[in-house]
This record gives structure tokens, sequence and C-alpha cells, in this order.
């Protein structure tokens, strides 16, 4: 019934997005008034941008969107920011509806590979494992979120992990809203450089450990 409800709100969301974008393209103001608004409302406006962020991702709004919406009201700075925070509040809640809300629901509904492979990464390499997923661009934003909070994982290197893994590609699309050069497929190929480097120093310390224990065993 829980997880009845939950897509029951999200398809809600998604309409009311839908609605919002289609009186925004044809009855809505300019882009230049719109960023005169975000001006204006200063501290109020980045409020009201991290709270439609938030939502949106629960509407399953496509994240990159969001980014660009950054880069097109705040500019470049103030945007990445805006836009990284906000993914990470976004990730944070879904997290937390993992964790505390939706737990079972959720865990019937992710396979059993999946979590028991999160699991496997929760420890002292927590850390490099969020920001190795978060790089990799074809898993799912929503998967690593809901995933991460049916294990163990505190809540802390879940989100460092997400803010520096999200980094690249949430600054590439925010170059985009300003105006800038399309960045998606140097950013692609970088994080996907980076994840492979990681998942590489990731395999040869998890070697020389195995190495160091069977040593350990072999004396003992």
């Amino acid at each position: 019934m829980g997880h009845r409800w939950g897509q029951v709100w999200r398809v809600a969301l998604l309409a009311v997005w839908v609605a919002v974008l289609a009186w925004a393209i044809l009855r809505g103001p300019d882009l230049e008034t719109v960023r005169d608004w975000t001006t204006n409302a200063g501290f109020w406006g980045a409020v009201v941008y991290l709270a439609a962020y938030v939502l949106a991702v629960q509407a399953l709004v496509p994240r990159p969107a969001l980014n660009i919406a950054g880069g097109l009201l705040f500019g470049l700075v103030v945007g990445v920011v805006l836009a990284l925070v906000g993914g990470v509040l976004a990730a944070v809640a879904q997290f937390a509806v993992a964790r505390y809300v939706a737990g079972d629901a959720l865990s019937r509904r992710l396979p059993e590979r999946v979590r028991t492979r999160l699991e496997g990464l929760v420890g002292r390499r927590a850390l490099l494992a969020v920001v190795q997923l978060r790089l990799i661009p074809v898993i799912p934003y929503q998967m690593v979120n809901y995933g991460f909070g049916l294990t163990g994982l505190r809540v802390a290197p879940f989100a460092l992990g997400t803010a520096l893994g999200s980094l690249p590609a949430t600054a590439a699309m925010v170059v985009v809203g300003t105006g800038g050069i399309d960045l998606g497929f140097p950013v692609a190929v970088a994080t996907g450089a980076a994840a492979a480097l990681l998942a590489l120093a990731w395999w040869l310390r998890s070697r020389r450990r195995r190495v160091r224990e069977r040593e350990q065993r072999a004396r003992a």
C-alpha cells in the first residue's frame, strides 16, 4: 500500500510539473523577466529553486534539465553551487525514504544482487564507492539513492560522495544553461575515465589486502 501511494504521489508531482511547464511555454513570462524575479528575490529565490529541485527529482523530472535551469537563473558559479546542493538534498531525501519509510517495499523491488553488491561496498571504502557510482552515467541516480538507503551506510559519506561524484556532470549542465558550449560528450568521457581509474585503484587495493591476508594466514 505504501509503495502504491508513493507511485501515485510521484505521478501527481510529474503531472503538476508538466502543467507548469506547459503554462510557462504558452503563457509564462520571458526568460529575462524570470531572471529579474530571481535576482530580486535573493536568498528566497535560491530556497524556492532548491525546494523545486528536490520535489522535481521525486517526480522523476530529469536532473540535467534542473541543472540547466540553475545556469539559466543564477549564472555559472551560483548555479553550480545551487544545482549541486539540490542534487545532494534530493539524494539524501530518497536515501531517507528507503531507510526510514518504505524500506520493505523498496527492498522487494530492488534486485537481490544489487542490494548484496551495495552492502558489500559499505565500510572503509564507502565514500569511494559512492563517488565511483555517481561518476558512471549509466547507473540510475535513484537506484543508488534508494539502494544505499537499504544498507548500513552513514548519511555523511553518502552525501559527500554524491557531491564529489556529481560535480563534473552538474557543472557541465549549468554551463549549458548559461549559454556555454555543450559539454555532454567531453564530460561523459572524463567521468568514465575517472570511474575506470577509481575502479582500478580499488581493485589494486583489494588485491594487496587479499595478498596480505593470505600471507598472515600462512605465517599463522
